[in-house]
């Protein structure tokens, strides 16, 4: 199970789980949850959220340090002139 539906209702906060294969199933159940009425046209429930923690992603959580050889940019150049070259090195 890592892809969780959770929302509130009156009853409490309910959980759903689903499979790393299930993102359209889980997707498809949270938009229910999200329209579901009483018969006054009250919603039922309130907060509908999708949390993922997908088994088959693409490396560890974060920002990754690796960058082109030839890259240069820091925090400092903002604003300021690019380096010098021709054309200057960017990843754009």
């Amino acid at each position: 199970m890592s892809i969780v539906v959770y929302w509130l209702s009156e009853q409490g906060p309910g959980v759903q789980g689903f499979a790393d294969g299930e993102l359209s199933e889980a997707l498809a159940f949270a938009e229910a949850q999200r329209k579901a009425r009483s018969a006054e046209g009250q919603p039922l429930h309130r907060h509908v959220v999708i949390s993922t923690e997908l088994g088959d992603h693409v490396g560890l959580a974060g920002v990754s340090d690796e960058r082109p050889a030839d890259y240069s940019w820091t925090k400092s150049h903002r604003g300021g002139p690019p380096d010098k070259g021709n054309p200057p090195k960017t990843l754009a």
